[in-house]
């Protein structure tokens, strides 16, 4: 992910590895959209998706969405995840998460977000994340 944001220059191999992308960034409606497609590699022993792929993938949108309320030399992190899994996930599955901050304090970030299987219009997972949010540039 390209961002103008200086603190965010590294790699991102987990990021890499794990195959999202974003799709949209809209700083007007503090929101973010983004996608994945679930591969062989993201199954659990069950031979499911893992949960922990879900977690990681919500724990990325949810940061996307309050990068868009942030100033370029501001940064965040995780305070809390919470996830709700609504259905199983197999292989091949395209997924669109639509993550959106409720809340934007001077230090904190609530997001609330839901995950879509590609052609359903209902979620088949929801979090809600707190992020706290580090401000150098205001």
């Amino acid at each position: 992910m390209k961002t103008p944001l200086k603190n965010y220059r590294c790699p991102d191999k987990f990021g890499e590895w794990l195959g999202y992308r974003v799709v949209k960034v809209n700083r007007q409606k503090r929101e973010a959209e983004v996608t994945i497609t679930l591969r062989e590699d993201h199954l659990s022993p069950a031979g499911k998706i893992h949960g922990g792929v879900v977690s990681g993938f919500f724990d990325f949108a949810c940061g996307v969405a309050v990068f868009s309320t942030m100033g370029d030399e501001d940064f965040c992190s995780t305070v809390e995840l919470k996830v709700n899994y609504f259905r199983p996930l197999d292989v091949g599955n395209q997924l669109n998460c639509q993550a959106r901050v409720m809340y934007r304090g001077n230090r904190l970030a609530v997001v609330h977000a839901q995950l879509f299987r590609k052609g359903e219009a209902e979620p088949v997972a929801m979090a809600t994340a707190t992020f706290y949010v580090v401000t150098r540039s205001r």
